[in-house]
């Protein structure tokens, strides 16, 4: 089994702060994550004048102005190679959704990343998508709010000119997710109905949904990170910690060991207590040198370092060689 690949989705918890941000990608890199994701945008080129909050981003925000708000928590563009090349050096990858066309155009050119990331949000901006299907490079896609027929949509536009490589993430865009309307049996849909490798991205408050994705096939898990789940901003409350984090990633690697292999294996103690607890053929009386052995003659005892009872008929109708005494285990050898 491929070891499922972990993001950790920062997104705007550095506040706005590309020292924070950097410090994110040094704690982040220490505790077996595949990658850190941020996220980048201009909050012209993505919100209108008639633009409104979500209902988790107005709690305990009162300022009415989405615009400003999300200047505060955007990051400069020239930030992003900073990330870039903090990611690089500590060997982790670096990922990046972008919210409108102009963002995506400076990542491209300024960064190497992995991935093309498309957040839920941005599944049916046409200008985003066509830009990343004139490219190779594979897209992790969120499915958040979508409908099957926005994915497929999505999916027929992205493979316009060549059927892309895409990871698609089942996504509960309520932030926090509720245990009752996960719905991670979907994960498994998703892969039959589109036939592409399935994540999750997860909103819920802890790391239950994960490890239960990853019983259920995930490939990709996503999930926010913070350093203070109280810290002001949308997404703290929906974000695990560092140590959270570490602890979640060190259960989706036991996860995957004790999942092993589509296939039946015996195991090195298996194999040894089976010759202690299975049965093999014994004599149920004594029998005498040149005896013919009878099926009454039989009976089926431990330990299971003899012949298995199913192999019995080996014995019938033959005679003895020795003397063998009552409870000994048969040999094929003591009989002709």
């Amino acid at each position: 089994m491929k070891k499922t690949y972990i993001i950790a989705e920062v997104g705007p918890n550095h506040q706005g702060s590309v020292k924070i941000a950097l410090k994110f990608i040094k704690k982040l890199s220490k505790i077996g994550v595949n990658a850190v994701k941020f996220q980048i945008g201009i909050a012209n080129e993505h919100y209108s004048k008639d633009s409104f909050k979500p209902n988790y981003q107005k709690i305990n925000n009162k300022s009415k102005s989405i615009i400003l708000d999300a200047k505060k928590r955007l990051l400069k563009l020239s930030d992003h190679i900073k990330l870039y090349r903090e990611c690089k050096k500590n060997k982790v990858d670096y990922i990046c959704s972008a919210f409108d066309l102009k963002s995506l155009e400076f990542l491209y050119k300024n960064t190497k990343f992995p991935f093309f990331k498309i957040p839920s949000g941005e599944i049916l901006s046409i200008d985003t998508l066509r830009f990343i299907s004139e490219k190779k490079l594979p897209i992790i896609l969120s499915t958040g709010m979508a409908s099957i027929d926005d994915i497929k949509r999505a999916i027929k536009f992205l493979n316009r000119k060549r059927r892309k490589n895409i990871y698609l993430l089942h996504c509960i865009s309520d932030y926090p997710t509720k245990n009752k309307n996960l719905n991670l049996n979907f994960i498994k849909e998703l892969k039959k109905i589109f036939k592409y490798p399935v994540g999750l991205s997860d909103h819920s408050t802890d790391f239950l949904a994960p490890i239960a994705a990853v019983t259920l096939g995930a490939s990709i898990i996503e999930k926010h990170v913070t350093f203070n789940k109280n810290s002001k901003g949308p997404d703290h409350k929906t974000s695990l910690t560092i140590n959270e984090f570490r602890e979640m990633v060190n259960l989706i690697r036991s996860t995957e060991e004790a999942l092993g292999k589509p296939k039946k294996i015996l195991s090195k103690g298996e194999k040894q207590n089976a010759l202690a607890v299975r049965k093999s053929c014994v004599s149920s009386e004594d029998i005498n040198k040149g005896d013919k052995i009878f099926r009454k003659s039989i009976s089926f005892k431990r330990p299971g370092t003899g012949i298995s009872p199913f192999l019995l008929f080996k014995f019938l109708n033959k005679k003895a060689k020795k003397f063998i005494p009552k409870d000994t285990i048969l040999k094929l050898d003591d009989f002709k």
